[in-house]
């Protein structure tokens, strides 16, 4: 089970909800653990998935999803036991259930069972109202509800009070269990890994599409999916690969590369000069953010806020070797979504949410993890970046991975 279910509870407390309801797709596999195709392939409200999860504990927690998902809501991994459908009766037929391997079983029992209701918002209704939740206030995961269906369901509940709430599934977040920490460690020792085997390629006459090509292929085996590539060969600043670019020997290298394994986020970047020694200038631009972005991770623990951290690398880098330095983050949060609150580690920002802190700039927790990073780039000479990923401790900081970040001459060996 991923989520935290203490913090959620003393949220809904704190709140006075009767319940939520999870729309997103990060919040209904956080909740269930359930990964619909159908909400990834229809996007934008094509395909409706919620959790109603009421505060009272004699009520349990439940899935509702359309019938074309029961394959999925089925497996081993998906640990919420009540499961519900909604649309049209499939009724499958099945003449001997016993020769059925024990997914398959649930499958098709949870494609006979009744529908909640022929549309999602009028089974969403009837099972807001089963779980004794239909006369309070009720948090909505809004991000995930097109306004039409969301105005039909606050009709269908006419006593209840229904908040946009999916800021507060992100405050829930922000503090992660032990199980969601081993998840962004092996995703970022996957995407570590895929970036090595890229970078053993990189080489003059090499192309970007075909170290790109590398990369994606890494991660298609280890079952992820890619969500950014950023691929910088002498311009300063975040490209993709570009297609028919040819490395060239002294190219100055440098990748940013974001993926999700199991649900999860990582984010890795390396840096380096192609078929070349780096020269003084490379050497002295990367080793002063490195300098910087070390002197922050030195100072991650409990307590310390988001802009001091950002504060202590901007003196950092300057103090070695770029006075003239200038940044807008120190990175990020990262989990189910690249970027989790408070999102950017940087200077303070004010907050207009009801379930939010008034700023970004909130203390440091045992639970959170961060993305912390910082580069140099200009236009015409190319980028160098740095960036670790931690989770805060009890005590301090731990590393999820021990990245090699230092200046490569390429190909890797």
């Amino acid at each position: 089970m991923l989520y935290n279910k203490d913090r959620l509870i003393a949220l809904m407390d704190k709140f006075d909800l009767a319940g939520v309801v999870a729309a997103t797709p990060e919040n209904i596999y956080y909740l269930s653990g359930h990964a619909s195709w159908s909400q990834n392939g229809y996007r934008y409200g094509g395909s409706q998935v919620y959790v109603v999860y009421p505060r009272d504990p004699r009520q349990k927690p439940a899935l509702l999803i359309p019938g074309g998902d029961v394959g999925y809501a089925s497996l081993d991994a998906v640990w919420m036991e009540e499961k519900y459908i909604y649309g049209r009766p499939r009724n499958p037929h099945v003449a001997d259930m016993a020769k059925l391997s024990a997914v398959e079983q649930r499958t098709v029992k949870l494609a006979g069972s009744d529908s909640k209701g022929l549309t999602p918002e009028k089974a969403l209704v009837q099972l807001i109202e089963e779980k004794g939740m239909a006369n309070g206030r009720i948090g909505m995961d809004h991000f995930a509800i097109p306004i039409t269906i969301y105005e039909r369901i606050r009709a269908g509940l006419p006593r209840a009070t229904l908040l946009p709430a999916s800021m507060l599934f992100r405050y829930v977040r922000m503090i992660k269990t032990p199980e969601e920490i081993q998840r962004l460690r092996e995703s970022a020792e996957i995407n570590e890994q895929a970036i090595h085997t890229m970078l053993r390629a990189c080489r003059p006459r090499v192309t970007e599409n075909e170290l790109a090509s590398i990369y994606k292929g890494e991660i298609a085996k280890a079952g992820g999916q890619v969500y950014w590539m950023h691929m910088a060969v002498t311009r300063g600043g975040n490209f993709p690969a570009i297609k028919d670019n040819v490395l060239q020997k002294g190219d100055i290298f440098r990748v940013d590369m974001g993926c999700s394994i199991n649900g999860y986020h990582a984010d890795v970047c390396k840096s380096g000069c192609v078929g070349a020694e780096p020269t003084a200038e490379h050497r002295k631009r990367y080793d002063a953010i490195q300098a910087g972005v070390l002197k922050s991770v030195e100072a991650l623990k409990p307590g310390v806020r988001p802009q001091e951290l950002y504060e202590t690398m901007i003196a950092g880098v300057r103090a070695n070797g770029l006075p003239n330095y200038s940044n807008f983050f120190l990175g990020h949060t990262i989990g189910l979504e690249a970027r989790e609150f408070p999102f950017l580690i940087g200077p303070a920002e004010e907050i207009d949410d009801p379930f939010l802190p008034n700023t970004t700039n909130i203390p440091m927790e045992p639970g959170m993890t961060v993305n912390l990073e910082a580069s140099n780039h200009e236009a015409g000479w190319g980028t160098v970046q740095v960036e670790y990923t931690c989770a805060v401790t009890e005590n301090g900081h731990e590393h999820l991975i021990f990245p090699e970040q230092e200046l490569f001459t390429l190909p890797l060996q």
